[in-house]
């Protein structure tokens, strides 16, 4: 049996771990502009409806009786500063200084899939006064 590819397959299993933890570290980077754009645009509500997922958008609407503008507004969504990203391959969370938001990766990039949401305790699920159906 030969070794000589033995640092060759170091070398692209290196590369490899290195294009997967830059990759991780872009998602991060995107999930985090966006949920410190959805906090930014506390006075812009139309802007916060653009960042939301489809489905959440339609439940907001449906449950308030009201346009996605002017429901967002009565909800005690966050407008502080991002405190720390994760990102689960689609999926990702992030925590604000006041809020917890959750996002998932579309077609159109990353979008709010919950929002104004409150953590139970541990091991339970977070209660979000802004999610989808």
């Amino acid at each position: 049996m030969s070794t000589r590819n033995g640092p060759c397959a170091a070398a692209f299993i290196g590369a490899a771990a290195l294009f997967v933890s830059g990759c991780g570290s872009l998602s991060a980077d995107e999930v985090q502009s966006v949920a410190a754009s959805f906090a930014g645009a506390e006075d812009d509500p139309a802007a916060r409806c653009q960042m939301l997922t489809a489905n959440v958008v339609e439940a907001l609407v449906q449950d308030a009786g009201a346009s996605c503008e002017i429901a967002i507004q009565d909800l005690p969504v966050g407008s502080g500063d991002v405190t720390s990203v994760e990102v689960w391959g689609e999926e990702a969370q992030a925590r604000l200084t006041d809020d917890t938001v959750f996002l998932t990766r579309t077609a159109q990039g990353w979008r709010i899939t919950a929002a104004a949401c409150r953590p139970q305790g541990a091991d339970l699920p977070y209660a979000c006064r802004l999610e989808g159906a």
